[in-house]
This record gives C-alpha cells, sequence and structure tokens, in this order.
C-alpha cells in the first residue's frame, strides 16, 4: 500500500491538475472545437505532465530533503525513501513511453510537438542541463513546456495543420507560454524565503521586489500579446474579454500573499521595502 500510495504522489497531481491541462486542451478546441479529441488529448498529456513532475522529483530528491515545505507535505517519495530510484527511473519510462507511442499513431506533426514538450520538461530538470537552475532560462523553459508546447500539441493532435509562423494557434501559443511563465514566477515569489539557501530560481537571484515587478511585466507582455493577436486574427470580442479577466486575475490571484500584507508573512518585508537584493 505504501508503495501504491508512493506512485500516486509522485505523480503530484494535486498541483497541476486544475490548470497545466488546459493548455493542449485549448490547443485541440481551437483545431476540432468540442469534440472527442479533447478526450483523446487530455489522457496523452495526463502521462506528459505526470512524466514532468515524476522526473522533478527524480532530480531534485537530495534538495527536498532541506526543502521543509516538501518534507512536511511528503510530495516528494524518492526523498522520504518510500520509492527508490530505479522506481522513479520506470516510471520516466513509462510517463514518457506512453505519449510517445499514442501520438506517433495519431499525427507525425503532434509527435513531434509532444516529443519536444517531453524534451523540455527533461531538460529542466535533469543534469547536466538543469534549466530550473539557470538565469531566466526556468522561466522561459516552463514557460514553454506547460504553455506553448502542449498548445500546439494539443492543436495538432486534434487534426490542426503545421502552424505558420505568424497565425492564431501560433500567436495563441505564445499567450500561453506567458501564462505558463506566470505561473513558475508566481511558484518562485511564494517559494522565495524556502528557496533562499538551499536552490537557485531567477526570483533568488533579483530579489523578491524585483521578481514581483518581473511578474507584472510578464503579465502585462501576456495582456499585450492577446490584444495584438485579437486585432490581427479579428478574435470574437467574447472570447477576447474573457481571456483578458484571466491574464489580470491570474497574476493578482498567484501572489495574492504578497499583495496582502495580513497574509504574506515574509512579504510584509517586501511591502515596507525592506528585502534587499540578492545579486
Amino acid at each position: 500500500m505504501d508503495k501504491i500510495q508512493g506512485y500516486r504522489k509522485m505523480l503530484r497531481t494535486g498541483d497541476w491538475i486544475k490548470f497545466y491541462p488546459l493548455f493542449p486542451l485549448a490547443g485541440a478546441c481551437l483545431a476540432a472545437g468540442i469534440s472527442s479529441d479533447l478526450i483523446m488529448v487530455f489522457a496523452l498529456f495526463f502521462f506528459v505532465t505526470g512524466y514532468g513532475f515524476v522526473i522533478n522529483n527524480l532530480y531534485d530528491a537530495d534538495i527536498d530533503k532541506n526543502h521543509s515545505g516538501k518534507a512536511e507535505q511528503g510530495k516528494n517519495p524518492l526523498a522520504d525513501g518510500v520509492l527508490s530510484k530505479g522506481e522513479s527511473i520506470g516510471m520516466c519510462a513509462v510517463f514518457a513511453g506512453i505519449p510517445l507511442l499514442l501520438s506517433l499513431t495519431i499525427s507525425g506533426t503532434g509527435f513531434v510537438f509532444t516529443l519536444l514538450c517531453l524534451i523540455a520538461l527533461t531538460l529542466y530538470s535533469a543534469t547536466p542541463a538543469r534549466l530550473k537552475d539557470r538565469f531566466a532560462a526556468d522561466i522561459i523553459c516552463h514557460g514553454l513546456m506547460f504553455g506553448g508546447l502542449p498548445f500546439l500539441a494539443g492543436y495538432a493532435l486534434a487534426g490542426g495543420a503545421v502552424p505558420q509562423l505568424i497565425s492564431l494557434p501560433a500567436a495563441s501559443a505564445l499567450v500561453c507560454t506567458f501564462i505558463c511563465c506566470e505561473a513558475l514566477i508566481a511558484h518562485e515569489i511564494l517559494d522565495y524565503h524556502e528557496d533562499l539557501g538551499t536552490t537557485y530560481t531567477t526570483v533568488v537571484g533579483i530579489g523578491l521586489r524585483n521578481g514581483v515587478l518581473l511578474m507584472g511585466i510578464t503579465a502585462l507582455l501576456s495582456v499585450v500579446a492577446l490584444e495584438l493577436m485579437a486585432w490581427w486574427f479579428a478574435v470574437d470580442i467574447a472570447i477576447n474579454a474573457v481571456v483578458l479577466i484571466f491574464l489580470i486575475a491570474y497574476p493578482l490571484y498567484s501572489c495574492r500573499e504578497c499583495l496582502v500584507p495580513a497574509a504574506g508573512r515574509g512579504c510584509r518585508l517586501l511591502m515596507n521595502n525592506r528585502i534587499s537584493r540578492i545579486r
């Protein structure tokens, strides 16, 4: 029973099931509307996203042992000794192999974008590349591997043609990339005090105050990209309004602990301008 729970916890579905599947599903909707393709794309990217979190746990095991928040929540069964390294590698092989085989039988273009997703997820966590420890590369890679590339994969797997550089699918993928860049920046802001001294992130590198500023700039760029896309491709005004509201609300909601002093813990210091920049 402990092993079964360990495998389940290794996937950390509670951290992503309500958010990251939206991007490949949005791509599938653009290509085929509301159809049975959505089920196929969701199932395939359940494995892709699960792979990303398993390989992240695999390479973060030593760090997570010293991360009090993750240790208390038991988010990494490998770090807790519930699963072995070999069992974790086996999970990676299964969760990468299944979507690759399935996508290959559906669409050549879909297979390529699915493969690119898996490569980006690997480069993000695995050594020697380990982009999550590299300045700015962590944010860009996170945006691509959870936002832009899954959107294009969902689009292709649902029957969409190879997107041109200047096209609605490509522009939509850019907006998705910005959103998932924001997701990591928000995570790094909220984990700033836990990460400081234990692991390197872009927000640790530039300081908490500048991290919040970076979040605002990225959110602004996402809004600009959306409005340019809506104008150039004549996007329906209702769809534009819904996405615009989301793009404004998401960063505010994600960083609410830093924006509300009473709930901000160490972020209260930020509001009082007493956080020094980490160089």
